[in-house]
């Protein structure tokens, strides 16, 4: 038996024909589905049958998803929630990430690509703590917080040391952005404390990283510096 068969699940979706359409598909894969059409109904369900997992659409009357989650959060962590949402919204994505979302997925989603990381919440390999970064062709890219590592599709990326430290230093900063000063100082210094500061060296490891992770997932804005660009890429 499926792991997903033993579970239960809270599906919330306010597109009424989309919300029966993947209901009866979840009913082959969880041993009871729930279903709501707005956030408050979603809270509802929530407090009244305490389900294994959420899927709660971003986009909802009354409270939206994000809030929804948060609410969930203040007293409980151990619920597994997916998010989704119909567009690109980097600032709802690294919210979602501070709240502990396991995915994070922009809608359409094929059927396939929901049960991949339904089964990912429950793989006992996957339950350290992760972040989705990117969508790529239907390939999620996700940081192991734990372990220090990057997978695409349950792949290991394999980075340097300095491009690890490098990446990470991405994430925690997260939006903002990071001069050649900042990046030298945490990651090449982090080898060395009296290494010579080298321009050439920065751009290398910028280089470097970049060419193992999707296109245009590190943005550089002159006279600023470089940032990650979260979420789908193609």
């Amino acid at each position: 038996m499926s792991i997903l068969q033993q579970k239960t699940l809270l599906y919330a979706e306010d597109e009424l024909i989309t919300q029966a359409y993947y209901a009866v598909y979840f009913k082959n894969y969880f041993k009871t589905v729930y279903t709501a059409d707005n956030g408050q109904q979603a809270l509802d369900v929530y407090y009244d049958k305490k389900p294994d997992v959420l899927i709660l659409d971003i986009n909802m009357p009354l409270i939206n998803g994000l809030d929804v989650c948060k609410r969930v959060r203040k007293e409980d962590t151990q619920t597994k929630i997916i998010l989704l949402t119909s567009r690109i919204d980097k600032e709802a994505f690294l919210e979602a990430v501070e709240l502990g979302l396991t995915t994070y997925l922009e809608k359409p989603v094929t059927k396939e690509h929901l049960i991949f990381s339904l089964n990912k919440l429950f793989n006992e390999k996957h339950k350290m703590k992760t972040a989705t970064l990117w969508h790529e062709k239907e390939q999620l890219y996700y940081w192991n917080f734990l372990k220090r590592e990057l997978f695409c599709a349950d792949q290991l990326i394999r980075l340097s040391k300095n491009e690890k430290a490098l990446l990470e230093m991405f994430i925690k900063t997260r939006h903002e952005k990071l001069n050649y000063q900042q990046i030298y100082e945490v990651v090449l210094t982090s080898e060395n404390k009296h290494k010579d500061y080298s321009e050439g060296a920065i751009k290398a490891l910028i280089s470097g990283l970049r060419s193992k992770l999707p296109k245009n997932s590190i943005k550089n804005s002159y006279g600023l510096g470089y940032s990650l660009n979260l979420g789908k890429t193609s």
